[in-house]
């Protein structure tokens, strides 16, 4: 036997094995094959010297592993070969963010969703962009709507004897059963995380259709309220509470869905 043949025949048993994931690619084919892209994309990094280069192994090791967990629990009948042009720009941009939880997440359920053939038209170009311009803060707020479709919250003016208006610019928030998820510190921080949100076309701010079943009276009782009544100019001038519900866009809809799977607190 020449080693021609010998080649042919090593080529023809090595088909045959993998016929299944040929036809019909598996989890574990996948999940395998975006890990080598992981390891091509990240290759660059080892000019950072051999303590980072250990960290860099450590991470892209769990990054590879949270990939292929969320991939093999996909559906069979689910399952699709991602293209490149879906996958691709995910781990390239995921390389400057792999030291993250909250980012590591996001991506790894972004390529999960480029597998699953139940987000096909979810999907989109922008939310590898959409990523890598939220901060822990806004993730967790997006978060939120998880739990709950809308939430109110509510604009203080202050208003003194001759009318004139002088707005505080932090707005107040209410989340109902995980109002205790956010700290002190995070709720002065979130109309920050709001306005980002809404920028990116993810949530939006309606004062035409308010939260049903809430008092927005209730928000006499928040904190931030209590602390604009003792910052007033005047203690005659009154504040106004003016109300707004928060809910998401198709757009942020489909990104929850897509990259911020049903998650508790992030």
């Amino acid at each position: 036997m020449n080693s021609n043949t010998k080649i042919e025949e090593e080529m023809v048993n090595f088909a045959k094995e993998r016929a299944e994931e040929i036809i019909q690619p598996s989890s574990i084919s996948i999940g395998n094959n975006i890990g080598l892209l992981v390891d091509g994309v990240f290759g660059w990094l080892g000019a950072w010297g051999q303590k980072q280069k250990i960290k860099q192994e450590k991470y892209i090791e769990n990054f590879k592993n949270t990939i292929n967990k969320k991939i093999s629990d996909i559906p069979k009948e689910n399952l699709k070969e991602p293209k490149m042009c879906d996958i691709g720009p995910i781990i390239d941009a995921s390389k400057y963010y792999y030291e993250n939880d909250y980012y590591v997440e996001m991506f790894s359920d972004l390529l999960q969703s480029a597998c699953d053939t139940n987000f096909i038209y979810k999907i989109h170009p922008s939310f590898v962009n959409f990523i890598k311009e939220l901060s822990p803060l806004d993730a967790k707020l997006l978060n939120s709507f998880n739990y709950n479709k809308t939430y109110p919250i509510a604009d203080i003016l202050e208003i003194d004897k001759d009318k004139k208006i002088t707005p505080f610019y932090k707005s107040l928030f209410y989340f109902y059963d995980i109002n205790n998820h956010f700290t002190i510190l995070e709720h002065l921080n979130l109309t920050n995380s709001l306005n980002n949100l809404i920028r990116l076309g993810l949530v939006k701010k309606n004062k035409d259709i308010l939260k049903l079943n809430y008092n927005y009276d209730d928000f006499k009782n928040h904190f931030l309220y209590k602390i604009y009544e003792n910052l007033k100019e005047n203690p005659q001038n009154q504040l106004k509470i003016v109300k707004y519900r928060i809910e998401l866009t198709e757009t942020g809809i489909n990104f929850l869905n897509c990259c911020i799977k049903n998650k508790k607190v992030l």
